[in-house]
């Protein structure tokens, strides 16, 4: 044997060697049980980059229902994104469930990626594909998870050349997550950036609470007016004008028929003031200078029902007893406490439950 074959001889002997290293482990020896799994071809099998790489397993199992138990395949354990094949890397998933009498066929499409881009035979490593069997009835925590394996794979990985523009390949190498750190830098700047119009605002608003320096007289008028309205009397609420207006009522039914014209007068002044109170609270359109012929103008303007008529009452009580008075004459009373009963109806028409009840039954009517 020459020199020349004796070298051609090794090398071939290496390369045998090398290529039987690399075949999938026989898996026929392996424990059989209720699933069984088929790895169909592999394609492609030489792979350039950026190439998707598509390897369909083919999964049986018995449908055992009528045994009283049931197969259930974990199929969130073999998401493609979990599997342990470095250098690969699992990019998706289709799986196609079909039966044939008795028996489940489902196909698991998967497609994966070359990470690594040396050129070199790669070998797809096998995972387990994870079921249970149990009880029908049987609590799926109870069931104990069983594995059966899936066959391997070779592929040639050939050339960096590719027809894709941009590639979706997962690095190796990780440099970490600063998600937390930008949100850090995030919140500083929109927290910084409103500073200056913030501290502008604030300016401003001292700026215009500021006081104003003013003259000696406008000070003493600005006194007087001070002054001239704090003498203004608040006008009562329409609870104490009523409660007024009661007691001036409770008054006028204790004057006899036949009372001196200064008693009457005196009474009926007493109801004046307690009636234009009342209306002013009542009648909140009303202006403070309204005379009572104002005030009963504007009652009989409004619109037609109990309060209109209870409110014309009043007001014409009220310009009966102010015309006597301007004329030093008390208005003739001829039973007061006739009088005093009818203009206390009137007020119990005007109290709000009533004018509910009024409106309930005028809706009703119609």
């Amino acid at each position: 044997m020459t020199r020349t074959h004796a070298i051609v001889l090794g090398v071939a002997l290496v390369l045998t060697s090398a290529t039987s290293a690399a075949q999938p482990p026989d898996m026929s020896e392996a424990p059989v049980g209720p699933v069984r799994v088929e790895t169909l071809e592999l394609q492609p099998t030489v792979l350039k980059t950026g190439d998707l790489l598509i390897q369909p397993y083919r999964v049986r199992f018995p449908d055992l229902i009528s045994e009283g138990q049931e197969i259930i395949i974990l199929e969130d354990r073999m998401a493609p994104e979990t599997l342990p094949v470095h250098p690969f890397e699992g990019v998706s998933l289709t799986i196609e469930r079909s039966r044939v009498e008795d028996e489940h066929i489902w196909t698991f499409t998967y497609g994966f990626r070359l990470v690594d881009p040396s050129k070199m035979t790669y070998l797809l490593p096998n995972f387990s594909f994870y079921y249970l069997v149990r009880d029908l009835g049987e609590d799926i925590e109870d069931a104990e998870v069983q594995q059966v394996d899936g066959g391997q794979g070779l592929v040639r990985y050939v050339s960096t050349i590719t027809d894709e523009p941009v590639l979706a390949i997962r690095d190796t190498i990780e440099l970490g997550a600063f998600s937390g750190r930008a949100t850090f830098f995030r919140t500083l700047a929109w927290t910084v950036a409103p500073l200056p119009l913030f501290v502008w605002l604030v300016m401003l608003v001292r700026s215009a609470r500021k006081p104003k320096a003013i003259s000696l007289e406008k000070a003493q008028e600005a006194e007087e007016l001070a002054r001239l309205e704090a003498q203004i009397p608040v006008p009562p609420s329409i609870w104490d004008a009523r409660r007024a207006l009661n007691r001036q009522l409770s008054a006028l039914q204790d004057v006899s028929p036949s009372a001196d014209a200064p008693i009457l007068t005196e009474v009926e002044r007493g109801l004046v003031l307690s009636l234009r109170d009342y209306l002013h609270a009542e009648l909140p359109d009303l202006h403070p200078g309204d005379t009572v012929l104002d005030m009963q103008r504007h009652a009989e303007a409004l619109a037609d029902g109990p309060r209109k008529e209870a409110l014309r009452t009043l007001t014409g009580r009220l310009v009966a007893y102010q015309y006597g008075l301007e004329h030093d004459e008390p208005a003739p009373i001829e039973s007061p406490g006739e009088e005093a009963r009818s203009m206390e109806e009137a007020l119990k028409l005007l109290r709000p439950h009533v004018r509910l009840l009024n409106s309930l039954k005028a809706l009703v009517g119609r």
